[in-house]
């Protein structure tokens, strides 16, 4: 990082810090290779403002954010818990590998961005290993009423995953070369809509998926106004929600 960039990074915080919130690693449990739980704990969060479905921006190192979905915040014992994906060798998942218990940990939010507090009836999410802690979040608030498909580098490693987290009844499919598997999972996700047409639809995790399988949707006759798309991630792209 240059001087000049450290500079205004330094500043920006300075000027933004009393929306930070200073929390400690209270807990780290390792769901599978990739796939981290891990659990802060901050006096400030007592006061937080949690939506389920909402987002924390969290400082990975060099002043430098990545945005997480918290699956639970405990606003009466100050803590907030969130699934830790290591989706590569950048910057978070450097971060995620050498975290420990007791280390100190800076956090922007919770703040908004999906809005599952008063969600009710039958919900169809689309996501990939990034989706998995708005996935625990969903089946949370409607329980079986929610139909999961994700598209994954591994099933047996998202299977892994998945199992502690108590989510269920999920369609794994693992991604292919080609990009075959998305049309795959959009027919299957078509289907499920047939059969509860007025279910809400959520698609989340890569941008370039969403876009697949939201032109398939599209195209089936699925009005645009009926999907509810947040991307969490691009290629070649850092700092999405």
């Amino acid at each position: 990082m240059s001087e000049s960039n450290s500079f205004i990074k330094r500043s920006l915080k300075s000027a933004f810090s009393i929306f930070l919130t200073q929390t400690k690693i209270s807990k780290i449990e390792s769901l599978s290779k990739n796939f981290v739980l891990i659990e802060m704990t901050g006096t400030k969060l007592k006061d937080s403002k949690w939506v389920p479905g909402g987002k924390v921006q969290v400082d990975v190192g060099n002043l430098t954010y990545r945005t997480f979905t918290p699956i639970h915040v405990d606003r009466l014992e100050g803590k907030l818990s969130l699934i830790c994906y290591k989706r590569s060798d950048g910057l978070a998942s450097k971060w995620i590998s050498a975290l420990k218990v007791g280390d100190p940990c800076e956090v922007f939010g919770p703040r908004e961005s999906l809005d599952f507090s008063s969600i009710e009836g039958e919900v169809i999410l689309f996501g990939d290993e990034t989706s998995f802690g708005i996935a625990k979040v969903l089946q949370n608030r409607v329980g079986k009423k929610s139909h999961i498909f994700f598209e994954l580098n591994s099933a047996e490693a998202g299977k892994e995953a998945l199992e502690p987290l108590g989510i269920t009844g999920q369609r794994m499919i693992e991604r292919s070369l080609d990009g075959s598997h998305l049309s795959k999972l959009a027919k299957e996700i078509l289907e499920c809509l047939s059969q509860m047409p007025d279910a809400k639809i959520f698609l989340t995790g890569r941008a370039k998926s969403i876009q697949q399988v939201r032109t398939y949707l599209k195209d089936s006759g699925v009005p645009t106004n009926k999907l509810k798309v947040r991307a969490y991630w691009a290629d070649g792209k850092v700092g999405l929600d």
